[in-house]
């Protein structure tokens, strides 16, 4: 891993100084992590082992919150590959020597890494920051869909929210008609707030909502007007009946023939 440029601006730099203690030293480790585009992984659980090898103390909760807190604040860059989660820092050729030739992770999507107004404790200039100030509406957060049309909202690693309208939960109705669509996604909306390390990208989070959603139309179901589970042995008791019904003639039969 070759060395890494940090620049004097650093010192004065509000973004970086609006950064917590903690935060700041995670994000001057991850800059010494990553492979040479600027890329790693986003798994607590090796970041732990990587970043805090010798800091027992440091939990992969904190190192979870930290991401979220940083990517927020745009110092770095949440997104998923193929369901595994990855960070990179914006602008990060503008400020570092590219040496290697292949990458170690893979990059986020040309339309995922927009330039954000701090990266590496640089402030760009006024005619290349960003002059939108609000973090909200940042290009890297999903403000466009937690908006008023939005029906439930599901938080993402990033510690934003996804919003969900109500065209998609009709669209999922129909193609999951045996699904209560609203319920489910409560249900969704539950297990992300209990289990903040396993919550989705604003790329992968409809992946994940489908993938739910598809496992739940392959369970059985209930009837709601008969009240039977309709599964394969759902009229076992009648067929029962039929069987000792013919049994039972067939014993008489051979009583007659005998």
């Amino acid at each position: 891993m070759p060395n890494r440029i940090i620049k004097e601006s650093i010192r004065t730099s509000k973004s970086v100084n609006a950064l917590t203690d903690f935060q700041f030293r995670m994000w001057l480790y991850l800059i010494t992590y990553v492979d040479d585009y600027g890329c790693g992984s986003a798994d607590p659980e090796i970041l732990k082992g990587f970043v805090f090898p010798r800091r027992k103390g440091v939990t992969e909760g904190q190192i979870q919150k930290t991401l979220a807190d940083l990517a927020m604040q745009g110092m770095i860059l949440l997104y998923e590959v193929d369901g595994e989660p990855f960070f990179a820092f914006p602008n990060w050729r503008d400020h570092q020597r590219i040496q290697a030739k292949k990458h170690k992770f893979p990059e986020p999507s040309d339309g995922e890494l927009r330039k954000v107004t701090v990266s590496h404790g640089e402030s760009p200039s006024e005619s290349e920051s960003n002059p939108n100030t609000n973090p909200n509406t940042n290009p890297y957060y999903c403000t466009e869909q937690t908006d008023v049309g939005s029906v439930l909202n599901l938080p993402l690693n990033d510690g934003t929210m996804f919003g969900i309208t109500q065209d998609q939960v009709d669209k999922w109705a129909g193609l999951y008609p045996a699904v209560d669509i609203m319920q489910e996604l409560r249900n969704m909306q539950g297990w992300l707030d209990s289990n903040p390390k396993k919550r989705k990208t604003k790329t992968g989070i409809l992946r994940f909502v489908n993938g739910w959603l598809s496992r739940e139309q392959d369970k059985p179901h209930f009837d709601k007007k008969s009240n039977v589970r309709q599964t394969t042995f759902h009229n076992l008791d009648e067929r029962k009946d039929d069987i000792e019904d013919f049994a039972l003639k067939k014993m008489m039969a051979e009583l007659e023939e005998g």
